[in-house]
């Protein structure tokens, strides 16, 4: 159920509550920027634990809210379906919040719980949480606080905070103000932990840190194999783009190979894009396939559309996330998009992407990429305002008009208005 950017009166909250009363489980329902109040929330409440995966991104979550939701699934825990809450940009922050969010972990069986962008949720909000939470939170598997404004000091709140976490499989802290301590501290007590992915991108990391990622790597194989395993680790990603790396350390980290399967760190891997080099395209290629998700970049752009100029082995590429522009798209396509004769699938949604990188991406499309028969551009700024007398929305018209090969074309989130909708269709058929 989907009613995300829909401003919701209480009338239409009381309707919403009566409509999933009728039903025992619900998949999903997305709350996604409908200016809730607390109160509308707390009214939900009794119906959100049926709910197996509930977004209620960009919303204002109070406490209040979140106890009244706490208390609903801490009376109703055997038949609470809740698997996944989406939290982010919710302006939680301060103890207060903390608490009553550990309450709601604490009386479902939360897999993922997904913080990022409570900016102002800090490390007081860390430690409180990490206090709060009980001994051993078994559920949950997936974690992200990223841009949480966490500052330099967390390294306690961080350690405990895993620490009651056993089956922790993935965790997020892009986009903070981590420093080398912090991490050492948590690599410390994630080494003998079966995590798969920890995203440190963008944060203050420097060369000081390095060392203590090899050594976790290190120490995790050693502990993986005494404790009776018959086979090497399951593979580690460490993701450590956009932090102060100097070249000397990234130029070391490729020598020893630590961005594929090696003697050493066997099964680990390192994603290190602080200072990206052409080179390594080719590379990550060959260890990640057509999946640059998360950790390309607008500079890279050049070197991935001369290795797919080139290339005739891949079929897609998922380059989403990855902050590309307008001007990304250009280089990409003229550093060789266009000419390959492969490539079946390309994503480049979650981007930066206005109407005239749209364009210039279907441009390549009409004189180029013949096997090409999906494309995403979901969540891109594509058709915010958007000027429909101009030239450039008449060129991207008519080249929808050109795109007939295309199987799908997923255009989700992309600031469409109703009209461009019905002109877009129309030039599809």
């Amino acid at each position: 159920m989907d009613v995300s950017h829909t401003i919701l009166e209480d009338v239409d909250i009381l309707a919403l509550s009566h409509i999933l009363k009728q039903l025992p489980v619900v998949q999903k329902v997305d709350l996604s920027s409908c200016q809730l109040s607390g109160t509308q929330l707390s009214t939900l409440s009794p119906v959100l634990p049926r709910v197996v995966d509930l977004v209620l991104f960009s919303n204002s979550v109070d406490s209040p809210a979140m106890d009244d939701l706490a208390a609903v699934c801490s009376e109703s825990r055997p038949s609470v379906h809740m698997q996944k809450l989406n939290l982010s940009l919710c302006s939680m922050y301060g103890e207060v919040a903390a608490k009553s969010l550990a309450s709601v972990v604490a009386s479902t069986h939360l897999g993922h719980l997904d913080l990022t962008g409570n900016t102002r949720f800090g490390n007081q909000g860390l430690a409180s949480l990490a206090a709060a939470l009980p001994e051993e939170c078994s559920s949950v598997t997936w974690l992200s606080v990223a841009n949480c404004g966490l500052q330099p000091g967390c390294a306690v709140a961080l350690g405990q905070l895993v620490n009651k976490l056993p089956k922790l499989d993935e965790l997020h802290l892009e986009y903070n103000c981590l420093a080398n301590s912090d991490v050492e501290n948590l690599l410390e007590e994630l080494s003998s932990r079966h995590l798969r992915h920890l995203h440190l991108d963008n944060n203050h990391l420097d060369d000081g840190v390095v060392d203590s990622l090899c050594e976790c790597l290190s120490v995790r194989q050693s502990l993986f194999r005494t404790s009776g395993g018959t086979s090497p680790a399951p593979p580690c990603f460490i993701y450590i783009h956009g932090n102060r790396m100097s070249e000397a350390v990234l130029d070391s980290i490729a020598r020893q190979r630590l961005c594929s399967n090696d003697r050493v760190y066997q099964g680990a891997r390192y994603v290190a894009q602080n200072r990206v080099h052409e080179r390594s395209v080719s590379s990550l290629v060959q260890n990640y396939g057509g999946n640059f998700h998360n950790f390309a970049s607008n500079s890279m752009m050049s070197s991935v559309g001369g290795y797919l100029r080139d290339d005739s082995h891949l079929v897609y590429i998922d380059l989403d996330g990855c902050h590309i522009s307008d001007d990304g798209i250009r280089m990409l396509n003229n550093g060789g998009l266009r000419h390959n004769k492969c490539l079946q699938y390309l994503s480049v949604s979650n981007n930066c992407i206005h109407l005239l990188g749209f364009v210039t991406l279907l441009e390549a499309i009409v004189t180029g990429l013949p096997a090409l028969r999906a494309v995403a551009v979901n969540d891109n700024p594509v058709f915010d305002n958007v000027e429909m007398s101009g030239a450039l929305y008449t060129s991207c018209l008519q080249l929808l008009g050109q795109c007939s090969r295309l199987i799908l074309l997923h255009l989700t989130a992309t600031c469409m208005s109703d009209r461009v909708g019905s002109e877009i269709v129309k030039s599809l058929l």
